[in-house]
């Protein structure tokens, strides 16, 4: 999988697991847009790190809704409620 694959794959797993927790991506990052920017990058960069994301597609493909991000979700620290 090349580079621009990867981040596409990676910024998609972002948003559907922030919609299977019911986190709102927007209204919390992108209060102020600099700052969202950089820290929807960070994530993204992040989840391109990630080992297992087939695990994690498959999981939001079996998941209408979550109650928290899996164990390994290197973003579950930033995608809780609240």
């Amino acid at each position: 999988m090349g580079l621009l694959s990867k981040l596409d794959t990676s910024a998609t797993l972002v948003q559907d697991m922030a919609g299977r927790l019911d986190v709102d991506l927007e209204g919390s990052l992108f209060r102020d847009v600099e700052t969202g920017a950089y820290q929807f990058r960070n994530m993204i960069l992040s989840c391109t790190a990630c080992s297992d994301q087939d695990g994690c597609r498959k999981l939001l493909d079996e998941n209408d809704k979550l109650d928290a991000a899996p164990e390994y979700c290197r973003n579950g620290h930033l995608l809780k409620r609240g």
